[in-house]
């Protein structure tokens, strides 16, 4: 006899938008950033709209860099993701985060909200 699916199971949180990262990133930092975003955001309910997806990232890129996310090409050094190899080791691109990141994860978003599709982009 099969129980029935869980409803709630097949509700992606906001962590889902990080499952996969990306091809290239701004600097070093950036990778560490992103994993520490979705390990962060597991479990947080999945945005509701595309202006969730952004005011939730610079609040967190607030709280994990120390730092405001504003679009700027000066690189930011965070201890936490120092890990001893490259010029940009640490470092992220606040940049790259608003320019890149942030509309990625917002079509990742807009994928799973209105096509019903998984965040594979």
């Amino acid at each position: 006899m099969s129980t029935p699916a869980d409803p709630e199971a097949s509700v992606p949180d906001f962590a889902s938008l990080f499952s996969r990262g990306l091809v290239q990133w701004g600097l070093r930092g950036d990778p560490h950033l992103w994993d520490a975003m979705r390990d962060a955001l597991a479990g947080e309910p999945f945005p509701e709209g595309f202006w969730d997806v952004r005011s939730t990232v610079q609040r967190e890129f607030a709280r994990l860099t120390g730092q405001a996310l504003t679009d700027t090409d000066e690189p930011l050094r965070v201890a936490a993701f120092v890990t001893g190899s490259g010029i940009s080791d640490g470092r992220v691109l606040p940049s790259f985060w608003v320019r890149t990141a942030i509309p990625i994860l917002i079509d990742r978003w807009a994928a799973v909200r209105w096509g019903g599709a998984t965040t594979t982009a």
